[in-house]
């Protein structure tokens, strides 16, 4: 088990693709380090624009608006210092449907090009972001992993990449099972994976709490509602839902990271 040593002063960059991956891949790891007195400083490539309630009505720079609301709420509840975008409006979420402007569409070369300014300003001490399956398999979130990497390497910083294993996505089904019984859930991307190098973080005992508070800042109750009443409310079937299943079987303090070489 490799262990970074990353104290008072270091400087953390978190590269993601949507607003509330912040939550899902890194939350535990934010409020560890930022805990720790690290400068936490997060990018993310699109607006999330998709996943606001409502979005199919609206404008996609009120939508995006909107969701930035809710990405600050949830940096300042997890310890985040600043944030901001890649690179605003040039890539826009849309459920992981091809389409022009879309981040689905990207080209990760060009993702990484706009990323490396970031890294050369803030010139972090190490980058965390999705390991190589994007954590759920998004392929939004597959091509920020290989943004990220590859900026990163090009500044010979390393990169630890968020990832399940296999069981903890079973065990998540498993739970998805009881409440909501001959239902599917989940896009069927989510794997997991089993990487050779891995890392810790040390997660306080409140990052659990921290992790599902900044998870409600998207949909009130998404990290703290019992999963059987969540089902009952909640319109969503997705990734979302499943991995909220996940931490609940495996602990919402664990988060996982491989080394990335």
């Amino acid at each position: 088990m490799t262990k970074p040593h990353v104290g008072r002063g270091d400087i953390v960059l978190v590269v993601t693709a949507h607003p509330d991956d912040e939550v899902y891949a890194h939350g535990v790891a934010i409020t560890a380090l930022s805990e720790r007195g690290a400068r936490v400083v997060l990018r993310t490539a699109s607006g999330g624009e998709a996943a606001e309630p409502g979005s199919q009505d609206l404008p996609v720079e009120e939508a995006r608006r909107r969701r930035a609301r809710r990405l600050a709420a949830s940096c300042a509840t997890l310890g985040v210092a600043s944030w901001g975008w890649i690179d605003e409006g040039r890539w826009i979420d849309t459920g992981s449907r091809q389409a022009r402007d879309s981040l689905t569409s990207a080209d990760p070369g060009d993702l990484a090009d706009a990323l490396m300014p970031h890294m050369r300003d803030i010139r972090p001490d190490i980058v965390l972001t999705v390991a190589s399956d994007g954590l759920t398999g998004h392929p939004d979130h597959i091509l920020i992993h290989h943004a990220a990497v590859c900026a990163a390497h090009a500044c010979r910083t390393p990169v630890f990449g968020s990832y399940l294993l296999p069981d903890d996505i079973t065990r998540g089904h498993a739970l998805m099972a009881d409440v909501l019984p001959g239902i599917a859930v989940g896009s069927g991307r989510m794997t997991g994976l089993t990487p050779t190098e891995c890392a810790s973080f040390g997660a306080p005992l409140r990052a659990a709490r921290v992790r599902r508070a900044a998870l409600d800042h998207y949909t009130p109750g998404l990290g703290t509602l019992p999963l059987g009443e969540l089902v009952a409310t909640h319109p969503g079937r997705g990734d979302g839902l499943l991995l909220r299943a996940v931490y609940d079987a495996i602990g919402w303090h664990v988060e996982r990271y491989a080394v990335v070489t």
